[in-house]
């Protein structure tokens, strides 16, 4: 009976809501006041317990959702809680009413179309905060009944038109997610999830540029703090780079399942297919030259007919850094050097950070292939400067010294290359877990070639001994004995 009277209550509120939506609006806390204080004290206090019983369905009351409604119907203004508290109210209804859960999920709907309408901005910052909601929104829908695939799909679609920097990963997962079943069920063409694929993956990509400068910058602070002996700034900049790390890993971690779920529409085949029909229709579409050479690009198609096609098609229409990076993957393939490094110097002045690092990569392998070993490494430190997140440039730089060890003579100087390319591995790895196992990979090799202890000794050398590696190298490492 108690479970009948909850579904009643959260189900008419879809109902009342458009009679008194528009009096509720004229201010803070309705047309009476004193109910709504009232109501927000009783639904508040109530709320606190059942989330302090770590909202155990038992400790649900009654008193405490008719007062959630009396507010959400009559004073939707008063506070964003009556929001993020009546997503855990509709969460347990969903969760214990399963057979009704389209009607909570409509109530959920509601609610952040009142949010989006009555607290559009942040409070604490002033910014736009609609694209984040319509993205929960979608993402709620997509959550709770994955049969509304294409409500989500529009609805997201919308949030990231909007503004996509607000997409939080979640919201980015689901978008794709249901932009696959679309195409799956025959609501779109697979080119939706191609065109879906290419935009996410840029928002991601861009989410994590601006965390990489966050963290620069708070890593800056937390010195400056560290100097002064300001041990409470050093603890609050410690809890946010620890917060800022954690997004960091959540967008990589999205990154990831975008191309994971992106791989049955991704061979080479496929994809010069369904390109090849769209060039043919529009030629001279800009938009689509580019998406045909970044995505070719990523998925090693990039010695395709249709790949060169587009990107001299391109450089045509609109020479640019994009451009050229695409004609620096032609001449790479084709193995010169020379005229790829020339196109990949332009192709660093893009504005996209993804691009401008995989540039300056692919700029860094043309220089290793023409034997400039210390021009390739300061290259390499550029990439890593544009993707301060990404291990991939050190190891770069430790297969770069490992390459050169028969260059140096004696057992110890040649050893000296193999513990300061073990020292890249590392720092690899602490930088980047996803390269964790290429890194310890590359780490067991060059362990394997350290000197051995008893050459150490007779070398007048001492494990743990700071070590200079001459030559083009130049660094200072840490003498280390093989096992």
């Amino acid at each position: 009976m108690k479970t009948k009277k909850f579904l009643m209550i959260a189900v008419a509120i879809g109902m009342a809501m458009s009679v008194t939506a528009q009096e509720a609006a004229e201010s803070k806390y309705g047309a009476d006041s004193v109910a709504c204080v009232t109501n927000l004290s009783i639904y508040g206090e109530a709320y606190k317990q059942w989330e302090a019983a770590k909202f155990a369905p038992e400790s649900i009351s009654m008193e405490m959702v008719n007062a959630w409604r009396e507010v959400f119907l009559n004073c939707p203004r008063s506070s964003q809680l009556i929001y993020t508290r009546g997503e855990k109210i509709m969460d347990y209804f969903i969760r214990t009413n399963p057979k009704e859960k389209d009607a909570y999920i409509d109530t959920i709907c509601l609610m952040m179309d009142n949010r989006a309408k009555y607290f559009p901005t942040d409070p604490k910052t002033g910014a736009s905060q609609v694209a984040n909601i319509m993205g929960r929104k979608g993402f709620l829908i997509y959550t709770y009944n994955k049969n509304r695939y294409e409500e989500a799909y529009n609805v997201l679609k919308d949030a990231v038109d909007m503004d996509a920097s607000q997409m939080q990963a979640a919201y980015i997962d689901a978008y794709f997610r249901a932009a696959i079943d679309m195409v799956n069920n025959d609501k779109a063409e697979k080119m939706t999830v191609i065109n879906v694929y290419q935009e996410l993956s840029e928002v991601v990509d861009n989410n994590i540029s601006a965390l990489a400068d966050t963290e620069a910058e708070l890593v800056a602070a937390k010195e400056e703090a560290e100097a002064g002996g300001d041990a409470d700034a050093v603890a609050s900049f410690d809890k946010q780079l620890e917060k800022n790390e954690k997004s960091i890993n959540n967008n990589k971690g999205t990154k990831s399942n975008l191309d994971n779920l992106f791989q049955p529409f991704a061979s080479c085949e496929d994809l010069i297919k369904v390109f090849s029909a769209k060039m043919k229709e529009t030629p001279d579409d800009v938009t689509l030259l580019k998406r045909i050479t970044t995505i070719l690009d990523k998925k090693d198609c990039a010695d395709s007919k249709l790949f060169l096609d587009a990107a001299v098609r391109l450089n045509e229409l609109e020479p640019s850094p994009e451009a050229s990076y695409s004609l620096g993957i032609k001449f790479f393939k084709d193995r010169k050097w020379s005229d790829a490094a020339t196109f990949f110097e332009q192709a660093t002045k893009t504005d996209n950070n993804d691009r401008r690092y995989r540039a300056y990569r692919n700029l860094g392998m043309c220089y290793e292939n023409m034997g400039s070993l210390g021009r390739a490494r300061d290259i390499y430190r550029r990439a890593a400067q544009v993707d301060p997140t990404n291990g991939e440039p050190y190891l770069l730089i430790a297969m770069l010294y490992a390459g050169s060890a028969k260059q140096y003579n004696g057992d110890i100087e040649r050893g000296a290359v193999y513990w300061a390319a073990v020292d890249k591995c590392q720092k690899a790895k602490s930088l980047d877990p996803s390269c964790s196992d290429k890194a310890n990979s590359l780490i067991r090799a060059y362990t394997a070639a350290f000197p051995s202890m008893e050459t150490i000794f007779f070398n007048d050398y001492n494990e743990g001994q700071s070590f200079n590696v001459g030559g083009w190298i130049g660094e200072t490492t840490t003498i280390r004995a093989k096992k």
